[in-house]
């Protein structure tokens, strides 16, 4: 089994991010940024193999230039937390040379990237020839987000388009306007543009190995797609390996080793999987965190008292430290897949999540009511043309009128209920806007419905950070730290109640009928 990584995530401003930087460490060269008035010089860079910039047909010639390239890009994002750019970062097979590893790589950037209208910052580093001497050839990719039109400008990252309904009816907020959503103007960020692209990367570089003879193969699928039973390790990233190297234990190397233990006595794991190096860069942002403890530091010390506790059970053991295991790695992949690596990052999403539950709960209160006022009309109409029939007959009755009465007082009492009701909301015409209130109707149903599964989602975010920070507190405290996380607001388990009144259609229409 070759070694396969393909990982891409998106530089941004509000990352503190510079494209310019970015691009210089990459390629291993000084650039300037005129955005911050900052210099950005890596020309001491070792192990930078190759660097170049490959346009699509529609691309000006002056993008061949990094500095200007990416200059553009940072003045054409006006927002201070505007994403500026894709970045990939794939490895290379040791199986190949290295020039048939930039071969790979630039047949990939031209038919995968370029051929989509993309403009593409390709760099290949080689750290083996670097003082650092690890083995591990790869690429970096810098793509901007934001795509170019036909003449060469540069156009929009998302357009507006309006919300409908089911039945193609454009949807109106409360003050009758149209309810308009963002979506990319490109197919870029999409879920499935990605896997596309890395199947792609997968099948060029099996289509190599057969070529030369050899019976390694690399998949871009997770062990869970290809039926595996094997717990997947943690990415290290370079300097965690080097670290490693020189005999320094790390929390990622720790958890590594353990989930090794654990797949070799499983004996389901004949071929490990070998995780690539991350670029160095990525470990330099990383030791911003290094002077506090992170949270991935504190979830190892709670585990690992965790397993001691374990040591002494008479019998479970092994499957508690299994549990244990388990937990501590699937915790760490959701803290690296949201970005969150400390303390104060983890009260800040938690803060940050109580203020959506707060307003989508408000919002649903708020959509709740106004669905059961327009069913109240809706039930009321229909009511009153059931009952109808009833209060005309008792009209045309000369003799046993109160014996009638009495016989029919609870539809006599309905009709006069709907009737006050209807009168109360009539429209300018004097008639029943029954069209009018089913729409209103649809629509909030429709509203309640994406309401409780935003308020779904919130929640199980919500449950996993807390999770996160019950066992830091937990830690804590048993160390007599005589700290914790800073306190978030309460709330209730549920931010919804159930509707007072379910939805009424009327068997028969009566469209503008008078009272």
């Amino acid at each position: 089994m070759g070694c396969y990584h393909f990982h891409l995530n998106q530089l941004s401003r509000g990352k503190g991010q510079s494209a310019i930087a970015s691009a210089a460490y990459r390629a291993g060269t000084k650039l300037e940024c005129t955005y911050y008035g900052e210099v950005s010089d890596y020309t001491t860079k070792g192990g930078v193999v190759l660097a170049e910039i490959h346009l699509p047909k529609q691309a000006p010639e002056r993008f061949k230039d990094r500095e200007t390239l990416w200059n553009e890009v940072e003045w054409i994002e006006g927002n201070k937390k505007a994403q500026l750019a894709h970045s990939f970062d794939i490895a290379l097979m040791n199986e190949f040379s290295m020039e048939e590893n930039i071969e790979l790589a630039r047949r990939f950037v031209e038919e995968q990237l370029v051929a989509r209208g993309m403009i593409a910052d390709l760099a290949i580093h080689d750290p083996k020839k670097a003082k650092d001497k690890i083995p591990n050839p790869h690429m970096h990719i810098m793509v901007p987000i934001r795509p170019l039109q036909e003449d060469g400008t540069w156009g929009q990252k998302q357009k507006k388009v309006p919300v409908l309904t089911p039945d193609g009816q454009p949807v109106l907020n409360q003050k009758g306007q149209p309810v308009f959503r963002a979506v990319h103007t490109t197919d870029w960020s999409r879920k499935e543009t990605l896997e596309e692209l890395r199947s792609a990367w997968a099948r060029m570089c099996n289509e190599l190995y057969e070529e030369k003879g050899l019976t390694e193969r690399v998949d871009a699928r997770s062990y869970e797609e290809r039926g595996i039973d094997k717990i997947p390790m943690v990415h290290e990233g370079p300097n965690v390996q080097a670290m490693e190297a020189r005999g320094i234990s790390t929390a990622l190397g720790s958890l590594n080793r353990l989930i090794r233990a654990l797949n070799d006595m499983k004996e389901r794991a004949k071929n490990l999987l070998q995780w690539s190096l991350l670029r160095q860069s990525q470990l330099m942002e990383r030791m911003l965190f290094l002077h506090q403890p992170t949270l991935a530091d504190y979830l190892r010390n709670y585990y690992d008292k965790r397993n001691a506790v374990a040591e002494s059970y008479a019998y479970g053991t092994q499957k508690a430290k299994n549990t244990n295991l388990k937990q501590f790695a699937e915790t760490i992949r959701f803290l690296e897949e949201q970005d969150v690596r400390t303390p104060e990052q983890l009260t800040e999403k938690i803060q940050e999540f109580d203020t959506q539950l707060k307003e989508v709960s408000q919002r649903l209160k708020k959509q709740l009511a106004a669905l059961q006022r327009v069913n109240v009309n809706l039930y009321a109409m229909k009511e009153y043309f059931e009952t109808r029939p009833v209060y005309l007959e008792l009209k045309n009755k000369y003799f046993g009128r109160e014996k009638f009465k009495e016989e029919h007082k609870k539809e006599l009492n309905g009709y006069y209920r709907s009737e006050r009701i209807l009168k109360e909301n009539l429209d300018a015409n004097g008639k029943i806007p029954e069209g009018k209130w089913k729409r209103e109707a649809d629509c909030l149903s429709e509203e309640i419905a994406a309401l409780r599964k935003e308020d779904k989602r919130i929640h199980a975010m919500l449950r996993k950070y807390e999770k996160v920070k019950n066992d830091v507190e937990a830690l804590m405290a048993e160390e007599g730290e005589g700290v914790s996380l800073p306190e978030t607001n309460k709330r209730e388990q549920s931010t919804e109640t159930k509707e007072a009144v379910r939805t009424m259609k009327p068997k028969k229409k009566h469209h503008g009928m008078e009272l």
